[in-house]
């Protein structure tokens, strides 16, 4: 009976193949998109297979970042490029990571931006920007907020000398400066002004989505770079804690499909977990996400399914093993990945 790994290859081949291809083999597509390429890294790292991740697909990879100007200026994109977003930048950064660890750089490539303009991403406290008129929407913010000090975080550990000489923040700063936009009583990003405002958003926002599950998918991009950071216990942990755990409660997954709200989840709740004990206690439901996982990937990779959800939901049973630190009953055919310290971001 096939594992994780195969049910994912065989997904990747038969819906994604392009993207496959593109990092694999190094066949170079410009119709692949760059997070489409990302994904592809993501999974086959976490699926245990990084040793399909070719020198010319790195190569490749490298190419196809050349097609965008990433945020803050870091690349020397080519004359038709189009603007990449600072998560997608983040994304970027963390696969070249994830490269790295499995042999091959792509640094120096991707990295060639004459002068590096960090002065987009943070304003003058150190703190990140993001686009004033989304403050009311934490998880959509909460992509700014974490990926720009991401981004920081992988600079200084792809090429920690020209970081050094471009003038990049100390990233310690960058995250102490960032604790002021988390409220001290509930741990929740807190970055609009007018309650009431956000009151009527929340009210929009639950027509589509779960504004709790939001809140707690937000705050966790910014705790991503703090806990890679080795910076802990996060603020107001113990209140972030209770409510992750009560979104843990909903099966079998946080939507209807799994994908990286799931890894959210369980990311924070391991990480802020205020005690063993307290992380015991959701042993036997983190055995269980795993294994609907496990069983969503028996019959549900369809071409429906989308390719980016895939790494968070891989993730997510990565954690899983983390908690419970039984890997084999999860449907890993490896030891777990601490992905978040591993990459940086996903």
């Amino acid at each position: 009976m096939p594992g994780n790994a195969e049910r994912v290859l065989s997904y990747l081949r038969r819906h994604h193949a392009r993207a496959l291809a593109l990092v694999t083999e190094g066949k170079r597509d410009d119709d692949v998109p760059a997070q489409d390429a990302g994904d592809i890294i993501y999974a086959l790292v976490l699926i245990g297979r990084s040793d399909l991740l070719t020198a010319d697909g790195a190569a490749a990879f490298a190419a196809q970042l050349g097609r965008w100007r990433l945020a803050g200026g870091l690349n020397a994109p080519g004359e038709r490029s189009q603007p990449a977003s600072v998560h997608l930048t983040a994304y970027a950064l963390g696969a070249a990571v994830l490269l790295r660890s499995a042999g091959r750089d792509i640094s120096g490539e991707i990295l060639a931006g004459e002068r590096w303009r960090l002065n987009e991403l943070f304003d003058g406290d150190l703190r990140p920007r993001w686009p004033a008129q989304w403050s009311h929407h934490s998880w959509r913010v909460s992509h700014w907020i974490g990926g720009a000090p991401s981004i920081l975080l992988s600079l200084t550990r792809l090429a920690p000398e020209r970081c050094h000489a471009q003038g990049c923040p100390n990233l310690a700063d960058v995250l102490a400066a960032s604790d002021a936009l988390v409220d001290g009583e509930t741990g929740l990003l807190k970055t609009y002004r007018s309650r009431f405002l956000q009151s009527l958003f929340r009210v929009a926002y639950r027509l589509r989505h779960d504004p709790e599950a939001g809140d707690v998918g937000g705050v966790v991009h910014l705790h991503w770079v703090n806990y890679a950071a080795g910076r802990m216990p996060y603020k107001a942990a113990g209140a972030l804690f209770e409510r992750a755990v009560a979104l843990l409660s909903r099966t079998p997954f946080i939507e209807r499909t799994p994908y990286c709200l799931d890894f959210d989840v369980i990311q924070i709740v391991r990480t802020a977990s205020p005690s063993p004990a307290a992380l015991s206690s959701v042993r036997s439901r983190a055995r269980q996400l795993a294994q609907d996982i496990s069983g969503f990937f028996e019959t549900g990779l369809t071409q429906e399914y989308g390719l980016h959800r895939l790494p968070g939901a891989l993730a997510a049973q990565h954690e899983c093993a983390l908690i419970t630190g039984d890997h084999t009953a999860h449907g890993l055919e490896t030891p777990p990945i601490d992905i978040i310290p591993a990459a940086g971001w996903i």
